[in-house]
C-alpha cells in the first residue's frame, strides 16, 4: 500500500531538448493517445472488439519558460518553428534523484508563442513552445 512518503510533492523537473538542458516553469500535456477502430460482432458479444491504428496524428507537448536575457536565453531566441528536435528528455526529480523519466523523438516546433505585453501590468514575459512529435515513453526510472 502507497504511503504519503511515496507521493512526488516537492519535485524538480529537467527538459533537454538534443542534449542541451533548459529551464521551463511549465510542462503541459505529458501524454499520450492511440487511435483504434471499434467492431461489433453479432451473436453473443457484450462488448465491442477494439483495433488499433496506426497513428495519424502527432502528439503535442507544450513548454513555457521566463523570457530572460542571459546568454542560454538568447540562445534560446534562436529555437524558431519548423526545427527539429531528434530528442526530448522530461525528468522529473525528488530530492535529487530521477524518480519519472519521459523521452519522445521526432519532434518539430509547430508553434512558438509569448504572452501578451501589457504595460499596466508587472508579469514576467512567457514564452511557449508547442512541439509535435511521434509519441511519449515513461522510461522507468532505476534507483
Amino acid at each position: 500500500m502507497s504511503s504519503a512518503n511515496d507521493m512526488i510533492p516537492s519535485y524538480t523537473f529537467e527538459v533537454t531538448l538534443d542534449g542541451i538542458s533548459f529551464s521551463f516553469s511549465k510542462v503541459r500535456n505529458i501524454s499520450g493517445t492511440i487511435q483504434y477502430d471499434s467492431y461489433v460482432e453479432g451473436g453473443s458479444n457484450d462488448a465491442p472488439l477494439l483495433f488499433r491504428k496506426p497513428k495519424s496524428q502527432p502528439d503535442t507537448l507544450i513548454l513555457e519558460k521566463g523570457v530572460t536575457d542571459s546568454i542560454k536565453g538568447k540562445l534560446f531566441a534562436l529555437v524558431k518553428e519548423g526545427c527539429k528536435i531528434s530528442e526530448i528528455d522530461i525528468s522529473v526529480k525528488k530530492d535529487g534523484k530521477t524518480v519519472r523519466s519521459f523521452y519522445a523523438s521526432n519532434g518539430v516546433i509547430a508553434a512558438r508563442m509569448f504572452s501578451d505585453l501589457d504595460a499596466s501590468d508587472s508579469q514576467v514575459l512567457i514564452e511557449s513552445l508547442q512541439i509535435v512529435h511521434t509519441g511519449l515513453t515513461e522510461m522507468p526510472a532505476i534507483f
